[in-house]
């Protein structure tokens, strides 16, 4: 049987969400709980692989097993993961159902304090701590990642066998008492995209970039990836969306 989850996670004590050989991560969690409370190897695949430090409020799973999950497996499987770690659903699902090749979505929010500190939130709020942080120029750059662009500039991976090409759909910026809370949603992102494209809205902000340079690495006629990282911790994985 075919079985869909949705997990969420603070992922600063892991090495991300895909399994590691001897580091901890958020899919090696969920494969030693399911794996015993099934009494058999369980293999989940994920919608997506956060990076290390990045949470997430809905990540989606899947995995099979011939045994049948029954009404209490929820709340074993979250009493045996660690606190930072909770399984908010698990469905029975169509067999042709897989986390990641039938996901047609996903949006991610990035929560960013540019000005200030906030200790008890330091893993799960980037802060930036700038007094010349220029939020009208923030907000003005974040629209420029909507409709379909070559992103090849905003990420670090060499090839792609989807290539570089991909739409985002949501894009925007709601401030929340001090706090800038990013979101975007598109039919894709490749590795550290997310926190590229805000660290170029970040670079913005503080006047060492151009709206112009922005829009010109949006076009690129070469390649010139933009190194400007912003931060993990501020980073999440909101939700999956499948095309049912």
């Amino acid at each position: 049987m075919n079985y869909r989850g949705i997990v969420a996670y603070r992922g600063t004590a892991y090495s991300g969400f895909q399994r590691q050989k001897n580091r901890p991560s958020i899919q090696g969690e969920l494969e030693r709980v399911l794996s015993f409370l099934l009494g058999q190897e369980i293999a989940i695949a994920g919608a997506g692989r956060t990076d290390a430090g990045v949470h997430a409020l809905g990540q989606t799973f899947s995995f099979v097993s011939p045994k049948q999950i029954r009404s209490d497996f929820l709340q074993k499987a979250n009493h045996l993961l660690p606190k930072d770690i909770e399984i908010k659903r698990l469905d029975a699902c169509d067999d042709s159902f897989h986390a990641r090749h039938s996901s047609v979505a996903k949006e991610y929010l990035y929560r960013l304090l540019p000005n200030g500190r906030r200790p008890f939130e330091s893993d799960t709020l980037a802060q930036i701590e700038r007094t010349d942080f220029d939020g009208s120029k923030f907000r003005e750059c974040i629209p420029l990642y909507l409709g379909t662009h070559d992103f090849r500039n905003f990420t670090t991976k060499q090839e792609d066998v989807d290539g570089f090409v991909r739409t985002i759909s949501k894009a925007e910026v709601v401030e929340n008492n001090g706090i800038f809370e990013i979101s975007f949603r598109g039919n894709g992102f490749m590795t550290y995209q997310v926190r590229i494209m805000v660290g170029v809205a970040i670079k913005v902000a503080l006047g060492q970039m151009g709206l112009e340079q922005v829009r010109d690495a949006l076009n690129p006629t070469g390649r010139r990836i933009l190194s400007f990282k912003a931060p993990a911790g501020g980073l999440y994985l909101k939700e999956v969306f499948y095309g049912e």
